[in-house]
C-alpha cells in the first residue's frame, strides 16, 4: 500500500501533477477510468476503491512517473504488480462483505453463511489445483529440461520421457558442450 498511496498523493495532491495525469489518461485512449481517487487514511474503505482504480491506470500510472523522473521499481516487478491485483481482489470482496453487512435488512447470521460458503468456495478451489497440478511437482526435472535444457542435471531424462536413458545423456553432454547453441539459447 505504501508506494500505491505514495504515487496517488503525488499525482492527487498538486495540481499541476494531476492535470498532466489526466491528460496522459486521455493520449491513451482504452477506456480507461478517468482519474484516480484521492486517498484519505481515515477512511479505510477508500483504499479497495484507491487500490482497484490505480490497478487499472496502471500503464498510464508507470508512463506518468517515468516522465517526472520519480523511480518507483514496485511498478515493474510483476510479483509487485501480482500481489497488488490479489489485494485488489481481496479489498473489492471486503467492501463488498462490508456494504452487505450494512444493509438495513441484513441479518448478521445470513452475511456469516455468505462468508463461509466463500470460505468453502475458496477451499474447494484450493483443493482442485492441488489435485490438477499435482503431477506436477514429479515432473519438474522435466520441465526445468524445457524451460533451460542447459542448466539441468542428466538424470531428468529418465523414463517415461525417454526410452534409451544412455544415449539420452551422451546427447545432453553434446547439448551441454555445444558454444553456439548455449549462445543462442542464452
Amino acid at each position: 500500500m505504501k508506494p500505491v498511496m505514495e504515487i496517488v498523493n503525488y499525482i492527487r495532491t498538486h495540481a499541476l501533477n494531476h492535470r498532466q495525469f489526466r491528460n496522459i489518461i486521455a493520449e491513451l485512449h482504452q477506456g480507461l477510468p478517468g482519474d484516480l481517487p484521492l486517498h484519505c487514511t481515515v477512511r479505510w474503505l477508500s483504499k479497495s476503491k484507491v487500490l482497484s482504480r490505480f490497478f487499472e491506470l496502471l500503464d498510464a500510472v508507470k508512463l506518468f512517473m517515468e516522465e517526472k523522473d520519480k523511480d518507483y521499481p514496485e511498478l515493474s516487478d510483476l510479483e509487485w504488480i501480482m500481489d497488488l491485483a490479489f489485494s485488489v481482489d481481496m479489498l473489492c470482496h471486503l467492501d463488498r462483505l462490508n456494504l452487505t453487512l450494512q444493509a438495513s435488512d441484513q441479518v448478521t447470521s445470513a452475511a456469516m453463511k455468505k462468508k463461509d460458503r466463500y470460505a468453502t468456495l475458496a477451499a474447494n478451489l484450493h483443493k482442485s489445483f492441488v489435485t490438477r497440478f499435482c503431477d506436477l511437482q514429479l515432473k519438474r526435472p522435466q520441465i526445468t529440461f524445457l524451460v533451460d535444457p542447459l542448466n539441468v542435471d542428466t538424470d531428468c531424462l529418465k523414463a517415461p520421457l525417454v526410452t534409451d536413458v544412455a544415449a539420452a545423456e551422451l546427447e545432453m553432454i553434446d547439448l551441454c558442450e555445444a558454444d553456439q547453441l548455449k549462445a543462442v539459447l542464452r
